[in-house]
């Protein structure tokens, strides 16, 4: 069977343009490998470097675990090349800001591809753990060159959008830590990140090429490493959204009620798998529309997506309280994660690997994407001013 282009799947929606990062560079000679500017949707904030037909294509191979089907969807998008940027028009006002990290091996100053390091990734916002997952070995494009080094295509891409809720009006601190598979090797770690403002500039630089660009400002490290790297950043966002929690004290205790509120919650979501599925329609329809991507309920119930998942075997369990950990953050925020690699439990039927296997494209892959925004690994959860629990979207 063919390779169907799933990068823009008619079941998802994009964010505003308005949000997007826009930079061209035109000049008589040809630079380095610039693609057409490329916006992909993540469910989560999520690690890794692929598109929508290789989605597909790790869907048809076999499946021993329902593990390969509930494993992160990952996503990035191709980024324009850092080259040097005009001063922000008097009025300009930021209204995202990018970041992207890569591990890659060293490679000669004009090669045009890199290989990534492969490991594990962890992302922390504001003192509180977002997530963890696998970075795999890739061929990455040399994107561009600059004052810092080569500018590869990202590993992983962190927009703004996929920081809510954490992200603050005021001071904001972003921590990545990358963990290599093999200690023993030496690499690179790139860091960028670019502040997108809500108006376009034009320049001519000295070489005289045009560039157009929304990228009030720029930055970034590209260090020699070997182990494991931890890269910090602090930066402001006046674009973001005020939480009625944000100003909530911190808890660092939880208390037997506290836990059983939450664990009501958690089983609360895991009940919303079951037919007729309306309550976890009603739940998706929902959701916040500023996150990087919206799920198109009417599509998704026409195509009965979480029906066929659920035809094919598929279950979900509510974790005992023995399987669950509540993580302090020295915030308002607790996050719930599982003891083990998951936060819900997938009871195993038997041959259900074989029938998902046998969904139409689309069905399967509509399937993932939804399923996953209902059970991710791991739920942010806050108490109200009304001293109730809940999850944070």
């Amino acid at each position: 069977m063919g390779c169907r282009d799933f990068s823009r799947p008619h079941f998802l929606a994009l964010t505003s343009e308005s949000q997007q990062s826009i930079h061209r560079h035109s000049s008589r000679q040809q630079p380095i490998h610039r693609q057409p500017i490329q916006t992909t949707v993540a469910t989560h904030t999520r690690t890794g470097s692929t598109n929508g037909c290789s989605s597909q294509n790790n869907r048809l191979r076999p499946h021993g675990k329902l593990r390969r089907l509930i494993t992160s969807v990952v996503t990035a998008t191709l980024l324009a090349p850092l080259v040097a940027l005009a001063a922000a028009p008097a009025g300009a006002k930021p209204v995202s800001i990018q970041f992207r990290f890569t591990p890659y091996l060293p490679a000669a100053r004009d090669a045009e591809s890199v290989t990534t390091v492969p490991g594990v990734v962890e992302l922390e916002l504001n003192g509180v753990p977002m997530t963890e997952g696998p970075l795999e070995q890739k061929s990455a494009l040399v994107m561009d060159r600059d004052d810092i080094g080569i500018e590869v295509f990202p590993a992983l891409w962190l927009p703004a959008s996929q920081l809510q809720p954490l992200l603050r009006r005021g001071d904001n601190l972003l921590r990545i830590r990358f963990t290599p598979k093999d200690g023993r090797v030496t690499y690179r770690s790139q860091f960028r990140w670019k502040l997108i403002d809500d108006e376009i500039t034009t320049s001519t630089t000295a070489e005289g090429s045009e560039v157009t660009t929304n990228h009030s400002a720029r930055g970034g490290e590209d260090r020699e490493v070997r182990g494991p790297v931890s890269v910090q950043h602090a930066f402001q966002a006046p674009f973001a959204s005020v939480e009625p929690w944000h100003d909530a004290p911190a808890v660092n205790t939880l208390e037997p009620a506290d836990r059983a509120a939450i664990l009501a919650l958690i089983s609360q979501r895991a009940s919303l798998f079951a037919p007729d599925f309306e309550a976890a329609y009603r739940f998706i329809a929902s959701q916040p529309t500023d996150r990087g991507g919206t799920i198109n309920v009417p599509e998704v119930r026409r195509l009965r997506c979480l029906e066929a998942g659920y035809g094919t075997g598929i279950r979900v369990a509510a974790p005992a309280e023995a399987e669950i950990r509540l993580i302090t953050t020295a915030s308002p925020v607790v996050v719930a994660r599982g003891t083990g690699e998951f936060l819900f439990s997938f009871p195993d039927q038997e041959g259900w690997a074989e029938r998902f296997e046998a969904l139409p494209n689309d069905i399967g892959f509509c399937f993932m994407v939804t399923f996953n925004s209902l059970f991710p690994n791991q739920f942010l959860l806050v108490k109200g001013k009304d001293g109730q629990w809940q999850i944070l979207p």
